[in-house]
């Protein structure tokens, strides 16, 4: 079958995709913009697009047999400048209830024979918050909406999944990454719990099997309710602790989590989702069950297969302090701790890598937000340079850097300010060109990790 995939550099339809394509049917992604290298949808025909501004066009969706639209809207999609409350609840409607079925309207006008809504598990398990929450409500209407459009000539159905977990090899997501590096201790500041209640998880592997079945034997009209797992919050969090390889059993307190926001929880915090999917739906759709903590320690392994190790430089006997190279270091702490990106730029080659213990920023202008972003975690930040020596080989030089960085995190009311220390080695790589040496490449091998007091408040920085 040829299929377009909608929203199919994503999560979910990126996985789905490729697992398409793995069962032998010729699959294209459509999204806004281009696929990234490193998990194989680059290889895939591309069709740029965005059904929210309608760019589709009827000529584009023609030739399709069966369209997988995984491209709706929730808090993480909404666009900057738009926060939770009434902008953020006509988003939705628009986004959601308005779009999605007119999306799905021109496809069966182009012709498409089988049209998937991946839709949310909310509006079946929670009816109560149609009324009351809008979000809920856009998922309702356009699950309907699609539904409705369902005829002899036109197959759309609804995939409704619980809160799915997983990605495809080699892809990458900022939440699930923050996860792995919490499991790991990398956020001290944040300790090891889970918010109160729990929820229904389904893999991205299950769902991607689920919407196999469906373009293949689902019914027109139907809202197929999909889920696996019914785990607390607190059980969650433990099962990436233990495939990070930091097991332990964490506790579930009543308190807010960082990484899992009580405006994540729409049952609200404190309460349990609980429910099975029915046997004959998964059977029909052919989807398997208890697949979470495999997802969770698959994507642990591809995490660490794409950020790498550091490894160490290799000194010969002769390395050497060289002050060219420690007035590098010396312009890139200050760069970091003035929010300076210019500086770095002066400093760095096009190609610069930078790779630490969670963590790989590659390109010149990735690493120059760097400054921001440490600012937006913390109130400051203080890097000490110390010895640096270096073996130098014409215009190449590699050197180990030793720095001590200290992170005052953001203030806590009625708390003390506290303060995060790193004891670093840089592992440098650096390149000379126009008579300049630059920063090729900075590892950072962790030797110590501090969690402390201080003993005074912090006064507005003097930059």
């Amino acid at each position: 079958m040829k299929i377009l995939v909608v929203g199919g550099t994503g999560a979910i339809g990126g996985h789905a995709a490729l697992y398409l394509q793995s069962r032998g049917h010729d699959v294209a992604i459509s999204s806004r913009n281009p696929p990234a290298k490193g998990a194989g949808l680059e290889k895939l025909e591309w069709l740029q697009g965005n059904y929210l501004d309608g760019t589709f066009a009827q000529s584009d969706l023609e030739g399709f047999e069966g369209i997988v639209f995984a491209a709706g809207n929730d808090s993480r999609h909404l666009p900057e400048g738009i926060e939770p409350g009434k902008d953020a609840d006509a988003y939705y409607l628009q986004a959601n209830a308005e779009k999605i079925p007119e999306f799905a309207a021109l496809a069966k006008t182009a012709g498409v024979k089988t049209f998937i809504n991946i839709g949310s598990f909310y509006p079946q398990i929670l009816p109560e918050k149609i009324d009351s929450d809008a979000y809920v409500r856009s998922r309702d209407i356009s699950d309907k909406a699609v539904c409705a459009l369902s005829d002899n000539g036109f197959r759309a159905m609804s995939l409704n999944a619980s809160f799915v977990v997983g990605l495809h090899e080699g892809m990458a997501s900022d939440m699930f990454d923050a996860y792995i590096n919490y499991a790991r201790n990398l956020y001290p500041n944040i300790k090891p719990f889970g918010p109160a209640g729990g929820t229904n998880f389904i893999s991205v592997l299950s769902l991607s099997e689920a919407i196999a079945g469906a373009l293949e034997r689902g019914t027109g009209g139907t809202s197929y309710l999909l889920g696996d797992e019914n785990l607390d919050f607190a059980e969650f969090f433990q099962l990436f602790f233990a495939a990070a390889g930091n097991p332990q059993q964490l506790p579930a307190l009543d308190e807010e989590h960082p990484m899992l926001p009580d405006s994540a929880i729409l049952q609200g915090r404190g309460n349990v989702i609980c429910y099975e999917p029915g046997t004959e739906e998964a059977e029909l759709l052919g989807f398997r069950r208890g697949d979470i903590a495999r997802a969770i320690q698959a994507m642990v392994i591809d995490f660490d297969k794409r950020i790498g190790t550091v490894k160490p430089v290799s000194l010969g006997p002769d390395a050497a302090s060289m002050p060219e190279l420690a007035e590098l270091a010396y312009r890139y702490a200050r760069a970091n701790d003035a929010n300076s990106p210019e500086i770095l730029r002066a400093i760095m080659t096009d190609d610069i890598v930078i790779q630490g213990p969670g963590f790989k920023i590659e390109g010149l202008d990735a690493v120059c937000d760097v400054p921001a972003r440490l600012q937006a975690f913390y109130q400051r930040t203080h890097h000490v340079v110390h010895q640096l020596l270096a073996d130098v080989s014409g215009k190449t030089a590699s050197a180990e850097t030793y720095c001590t960085a200290h992170h005052i995190l953001l203030h806590e009311d009625g708390q003390p300010d506290r303060v995060l220390t790193w004891h670093i080695r840089y592992q440098d790589r650096f390149v000379k060109a126009d008579g300049a040496w630059r920063f090729q490449y900075r590892g950072l091998l962790l030797d110590g990790v501090a969690l402390r007091q201080l003993d005074m408040p912090v006064p507005p920085p003097q930059l």
